[in-house]
């Protein structure tokens, strides 16, 4: 019988991962699965898809099995592993000897005769990345369809959890790369979203606008109080959906005459959904320049 305590532990689990390390991940799985469904044996094998094979990862059993990772591959369609692998779908038998698709030198763990086994496929969306795999009940009971539904359950879960980390981490290292480049130009660049907030307001736009402080999520005007030709730009551009090109602005800085070259752009997301505009811009006063 599951628990809700075994269901909560294996929630807090997923809340504490912080890296998507798939092979760790499913190896602690793995684990947390054997100890609730009572599993005397465990192994994980992941997806060789070049190979068409699965490669022993982590084992459980009552002899030790430092290297799981020497073990044979296993071949897609060779003992229920394979079966498993070849057709996606997850295996529960009483008497695995029994089976015609048992294959004792491959469905096995180091130190364990294997009766009772319970398997599952690993899925990254569609595609295959593994098979958890389960040995002998303790004292000798059958795995339960309530043992099945917890174990699909959890490695459902795990899928999404170590997706959701790729993602996250793939999304910081594009907004860090972003946040370089920006940070780096020698012009300007501000960008606001559909309700005229500022989004982005790279050091050079501080620089030569002169403004003070964090502006991120302020309006517009609130933003530039000083420029409000320039605040006015951008509330057009987000009406219109129409861009400029090499337009000058002339305004003063601290009762000092200043000249921007400036050109306008929409912003859009990777669907190509309008998400904003913004305007590229440089100081291009000349000195001595009159007001």
């Amino acid at each position: 019988m599951i628990r809700t305590e075994d269901l909560y532990d294996a929630l807090d689990f997923f809340y504490s991962l912080r890296e998507p390390d798939e092979f760790q991940t499913w190896s602690r799985i793995l684990e947390k699965i054997a100890a609730v469904i009572r599993a005397e044996g465990a192994s994980y094998l992941y997806f060789d898809p070049k190979n068409k094979r699965l490669v022993p990862f982590h084992a459980l059993g009552p002899t030790p099995d430092p290297d799981s990772q020497e073990r044979m591959p296993v071949s897609v369609g060779e003992g229920l592993l394979g079966w498993v692998a070849k057709f996606r779908e997850p295996v529960m038998v009483a008497q695995a000897g029994a089976d015609k698709r048992f294959r004792k030198d491959i469905d096995s763990v180091p130190g364990l005769e294997p009766h009772g086994m319970l398997c599952v496929p690993v899925f990254d969306r569609l595609d295959l990345t593994g098979v958890l795999a389960f040995f002998n009940k303790e004292e000798g009971s059958p795995f339960s369809d309530a043992d099945l539904r917890f174990t699909l359950a959890i490695s459902r879960l795990s899928s999404l959890a170590l997706r959701r980390l790729r993602l996250e981490g793939m999304v910081n290292r594009v907004t860090s790369y972003n946040s370089s480049i920006l940070d780096n130009l020698s012009g300007g660049f501000l960008a606001v979203d559909l309700q005229g907030r500022v989004m982005i307001c790279n050091p050079a736009a501080r620089r030569i606008l002169g403004i003070q402080g964090d502006v991120t999520d302020l309006p517009i005007e609130n933003a530039v109080p000083h420029l409000m030709e320039l605040a006015a730009i951008l509330r057009m551009t987000l009406a219109s959906k129409q861009t400029v090109k090499r337009r000058d602005l002339r305004w003063s800085l601290a009762g000092e005459p200043r000249l921007l070259g400036y050109s306008s752009l929409l912003i859009q997301d990777a669907a190509g959904a309008f998400t904003g505009a913004g305007i590229t811009f440089q100081d291009i006063t000349k000195p001595g320049a009159p007001a």
